[in-house]
């Protein structure tokens, strides 16, 4: 196959040019390059790179991609340098297309790093990608690339009256792909630093981000459809057809996206929040648009859709204030100093670190109950997203203690029980019969025996 001047086969040109002083030069002006490339990155990671700031993190991030940039670079000059004073430039030019693919490889990883920072699915991104570059690039570099498209552009159908290649199928996907990636990309790089911005208010920042990369999803479709050669006013139709689906199935799902850019506008749930929900206590960690996560005190993290947050009732425990009052009741025996059970508990509660002393921990008399006297500590705490449980064993332990050493009884539960004796076990007619001779010899002053009033 004849390969047309736009496309030279590359190799055939260097077997052709394969000149032993001429490949000299130019296998020396690349090692050359490839070392000024490495002490010129080393130098600016260096220079650069002294603290962990999320700046200079951000420059650790591109290491990968300088390096090729700077070895591309330093080939382009050379190829200029050789052209102008005749030289060959056989190799040089095999080497650009090369050292291209390298940095696309090395930018769109980075990239994908960047966008899905915690996918499990990375390598084997990473391992289809760099196939598929290096594919391309060995079909441009042996002249065969143009042919391939051609191909390509032969297989085609129509689809109503629009002809569709395969080339043209391929060719939306890529810019589809390429423009999405972009754009969350953009909305990712939007997102680290709007969240960075301590004088605006956390729900006002995951709105801000919502919203911006919403748009910029919306946008790099547009712009995709359009470099396909979409017409993007059929999405009118779409459009129509879109609201009929909202109308009829869609409607739940609609509805929770915009619960929850309401919960956002009118900031009654932000991150960190303690809520009561759907029976679930916990943490508001993360607000999407269709859904909250509610992190337990046990670690479990519940999916509540934001509809619910809406139309249902919801405690917000840290709505305007974050101090939340625990409680603990327990009961003394009637026999045990009052006062110094009292004091016994307020005294537990002020030794642990988390219970606030404004309000002052302080303690109940809630009634005098069967068993013995029912007593309810209170204490104010300001961490509410941390479990309580640890904090109650402290406290609890505490009043153990000295409830041992001060002589406190913790009662139990105490029941009487009259046992009837034998004798008082008889029928009716014989206990009045009985009855009537005690009595007789009571009034003549007869002691009657047990056999006697047998």
């Amino acid at each position: 196959m004849t390969n047309t001047p736009e496309t030279p086969n590359l190799l055939i040109e260097l077997i052709v040019h394969a000149e032993p002083s001429s490949l000299i030069w130019q296998f020396g002006i690349i090692a050359l390059i490839m070392l000024l490339a490495w002490w010129f990155d080393a130098l600016i990671q260096k220079k650069l790179i002294t603290t962990d700031t999320p700046q200079h993190v951000a420059i650790k991030s591109v290491k990968r991609i300088t390096f090729p940039v700077f070895m591309l670079l330093g080939v382009l000059l050379a190829r200029i340098v050789f052209k102008h004073f005749g030289l060959p430039v056989s190799l040089l030019k095999l080497a650009i297309p090369l050292l291209l693919s390298l940095v696309f490889i090395r930018l769109l990883v980075y990239v994908l790093h960047k966008v899905f920072p915690n996918s499990s699915k990375l390598k084997s991104w990473e391992l289809s990608i760099a196939g598929l570059a290096w594919i391309v690039v060995a079909l441009h570099v042996t002249g065969l690339l143009d042919a391939v498209l051609a191909a390509m552009q032969e297989m085609s159908f129509h689809l109503g009256r629009q002809p569709v290649s395969l080339l043209v199928i391929l060719q939306g996907l890529i810019s589809i792909a390429a423009t999405v990636l972009a754009a969350l990309w953009l909305g990712r790089f939007l997102e680290v630093r709007i969240m960075r911005m301590e004088e605006m208010d956390t729900s006002s920042r995951v709105l801000l981000n919502k919203v911006l990369r919403g748009a910029l999803l919306v946008i790099s479709i547009l712009v995709a459809l359009s470099l396909v050669g979409i017409d993007i006013r059929v999405l009118s139709v779409f459009g129509g057809a879109l609201g009929v689906g909202l109308g009829f199935g869609l409607q739940r799902i609609a509805s929770n996206y915009i619960c929850g850019f309401i919960i956002l506008l009118d900031k009654s749930i932000r991150l960190g929040d303690v809520i009561t929900l759907d029976n679930r206590v916990g943490t508001v960690s993360s607000l999407t648009g269709r859904y909250m996560v509610l992190r337990g005190q046990d670690g479990a993290e519940s999916l509540i859709p934001n509809e619910t947050a809406i139309t249902q009732t919801l405690v917000n425990h840290s709505f305007s204030d974050r101090k939340v009052r625990i409680k603990i009741t327990l009961q003394v025996a009637y026999s045990s100093p009052l006062e110094t059970a009292m004091q016994i508990m307020v005294n537990a509660a002020k030794e642990q670190s988390r219970v606030l002393s404004d309000p002052a921990p302080a303690v109940n008399l809630l009634e005098f109950a069967d068993n013995g006297i029912l007593l309810e500590l209170s204490a104010w705490i300001d961490d509410p997203e941390v479990s309580q449980a640890v904090l109650r064993t402290d406290i609890n332990l505490a009043i153990w203690r000295e409830f041992q050493r001060a002589g406190v009884e913790i009662p139990f539960p105490q029941r009487e029980i009259h046992i009837v004796a034998a004798n008082e076990c008889v029928i009716p007619a014989q206990r009045g019969k009985q009855a009537s001779r005690e009595a007789a010899a009571r009034k003549a002053g007869i002691q009657l025996n047990e056999q006697t009033a047998a």
